[in-house]
């Protein structure tokens, strides 16, 4: 089992941290990279028209999206239902992948982009 750690980034700023507490792996039919991509190719042509809506509101919709699918996905920090925290996180079984994705300030007009890696286990 994989889990996904999700940043959402303004210039470098962590805004919003995520987590999928399943099926974090970037490829296959239920990984990450796909919705993350389809996410920032549909928002592309306006943030680039208008500038960034901002990674807390582009956040807010990649877990609106999460919740149509069924996907389990937390905040970190939030209250609960959706919160998690860092322990909560460190605690979780299988193979770790962290992403950034960065949307820019807002009002900036700016490419979003992804940067994914996997996250080292512990001991």
């Amino acid at each position: 089992m994989a889990y996904a750690v999700i940043d959402f980034v303004e210039r470098g700023d962590t805004i919003v941290t995520l987590c999928r507490v399943e099926h974090g792996q970037p490829t296959a039919a239920d990984g990450v990279m796909d919705p993350l991509a389809k996410l920032i190719e549909e928002s592309s042509p306006a943030i680039l028209r208008e500038g960034s809506p901002g990674a807390r509101r582009m956040a807010m919709v990649f877990v609106a999206r999460e919740q149509e699918e069924g996907r389990d996905i937390r905040i970190l920090g939030a209250n609960e239902p959706l919160g998690i925290t860092s322990e909560a996180i460190q605690a979780l079984p299988g193979q770790g992948y962290h992403y950034r994705v960065d949307f820019g300030r807002p009002g900036e007009r700016s490419v979003p982009s992804i940067h994914a890696h996997g996250l080292e286990q512990p001991g």
